[in-house]
Order: C-alpha cells, then structure tokens, then sequence
C-alpha cells in the first residue's frame, strides 16, 4: 500500500490527493519552493462553482511567500450538497468534521500537533469559512472572507443558519473564541446584483441587505460592534473598488492578492524590521498572474 506521504507534490508543485482515511474529500495541495512555516496551513475553500483548482493557481503565489502549503479542499456536490452551512443530510458527512479529519492526519505526518490553519473562503467559501470558524475557532490562526452570499449572524435569537441558536446537528457555537479569531471581509463595491445564485428572501433581505455588498458590510458592522464590548481583535473590511463578484478579477485586477497576504503577515506579528520587506513587496501581488 502506498504510504501517506509519498502521495504529496514535490517542493513546487501541485498535486490532487485522495487520502484512504478521508476518500470522500478531495484535496488539491501546493507544496512551495521552500517551506519555512510548518506550524501553518493555508487552507482556500471555493464557492458553489466547486472550481478548487482556480482557488490553488490564485494562491500558490501568496503561499511562496508565505512560506506554508496550500490546501484546497474539493467539496463534491454529490458528497456535499450544504458544505456552506456545514451541515449534512441523512446518511451524507458533514463538512465541518472532514476539514478537520485532514487537519488530524496533516498533523500526525508532519509531528505538528499545534499546527492551525490560515482560512480563506471566496464566495461560497467564505460561507463555509466563517460558519467553521464558528463551531472551530481553534483551528484557525486568521480568517479571510471573501463576498459571502448571505451569513450566520451572531445573533442568539435567530436560528442557524441566519443565527447562531444552536443547531441540533452541529457542535456548540463558539462566539466568543471565533471574535478573537483575526478577520479581514473583503468585497467589490460592485457586487450588488441580485443573481441566481443569490439566495433572497424577505426576512434574509430585512436581516442582512438585498445583495453581497450590503450583507458584507452589515455582517462586519456587527462583528465590529461586539468586538467593541470587549478585547477581543478587530475585524478588518477592505472595499475592492471597480469589482463585482469575480474571484479572479477580483485577486488580480482588485488588489485582493496582496490585501490577504499583508493581512496574514501582520496576523503574525511580522511588525518589525526584519520582516518589513514582506510586508512592503504585497504590492507586487496587486496584478497577480495566476497560472493557466
């Protein structure tokens, strides 16, 4: 039988893995140039397109950087029909509990046992992401939230998933521990159609905003405002000017590349001198050119 390891890509490359323990979730993985960070993973959830592939080409520059592999989780539609809402219908696995069976298995092959992870979801992503981030937060080092449909606001009255009251199929809500989690919210401030991929009702309109760009900026707004109430971290927002929701245009033409990448810097404390030059060169990233 095949050993775990020897299914990995060589320093440089991508591979797509299916890993016997998790056969239901397929995982395109970047090994960069040169690993300098075991202790972090960047892991970028897609949207409903399910287009893994594009999530590994625009990030694989970003993990370079970084120093990290790159993790990009393929949630089949047969297999995972909610994978945003994390939840799971009968007989089907829950998506929440295979990141973290990957992460498990990550952790045991590499002996990093305090290993977490740098989440960054686009879209669909991002709905799943900060859904995670919620029932999870201690696997996540920093989070990244890319022009999410719609949200769970953390809101105790209002059910999961527009809510936060407890969903009888999934673990308790973290709140608090999620605020203390680094957040940037990115979205173009032309991503205000309502398409068909946006899910629309009277009360999800009333509660969050009639498209992607309202619902961002409301969601930030009341992160932001319970931040307030404590010690916890702020949450950051960055308006991509000229952008709808295109996750390419959006990475390269709409600066988003080198917004993460400063963000996950500075997440690390990379403040001082020695480390300003990362800092400075995100400005490289601004045009981005993925492969293929």
């Amino acid at each position: 039988m095949q050993k775990v390891n020897e299914l990995l890509p060589l320093p440089g490359e991508v591979q797509r893995v299916v890993f016997p323990a998790i056969s239901n979730l397929p995982f395109w993985l970047y090994q960069p140039v040169r690993v300098r960070n075991m202790q972090r993973l960047l892991v970028v959830v897609h949207g409903i397109s399910r287009d893994a592939e594009e999530q590994l080409d625009c990030y694989r520059a970003l993990a370079d950087e970084l120093g990290c592999w790159l993790v990009a989780p393929q949630f089949k539609r047969k297999e995972f029909p909610r994978y945003q809402q994390l939840c799971a219908g009968s007989g089907q696995p829950r998506a929440d509990i295979a990141l973290n069976s990957f992460l498990a298995l990550w952790r045991g092959m590499h002996g990093q046992p305090y290993l977490k992870i740098w989440l960054a979801g686009y879209s669909g992503g991002a709905q799943f992401a900060h859904r995670y981030a919620l029932h999870h937060p201690q696997q996540i080092a920093a989070m990244v939230l890319g022009s999410a449909g719609w949200y769970s606001f953390p809101d105790q009255q209002v059910r999961y998933p527009r809510g936060i009251t407890r969903s009888p199929a999934l673990d308790p809500v973290r709140l608090e521990e999620m605020l203390n989690i680094p957040m940037l919210v990115t979205v173009g401030d032309e991503d205000d159609l309502r398409d068909s991929s946006l899910r629309t009702s009277e009360s999800l309109d009333r509660q969050q905003g009639r498209n992607r760009f309202e619902r961002a900026i409301n969601w930030y707004e009341s992160v932001r405002l319970l931040q307030q109430e404590t010690t916890h971290k702020a949450i950051q927002l960055k308006v991509l000017s000229g952008q709808g929701h295109n996750f390419y245009k959006n990475m390269q033409q709409g600066g988003m590349a080198a917004l993460v990448l400063q963000f996950l810097l500075q997440s690390e404390g990379y403040h001082n001198e020695k480390n300003k030059g990362s800092v400075d060169r995100c400005d490289d990233y601004r045009y981005l050119r993925v492969s293929g």
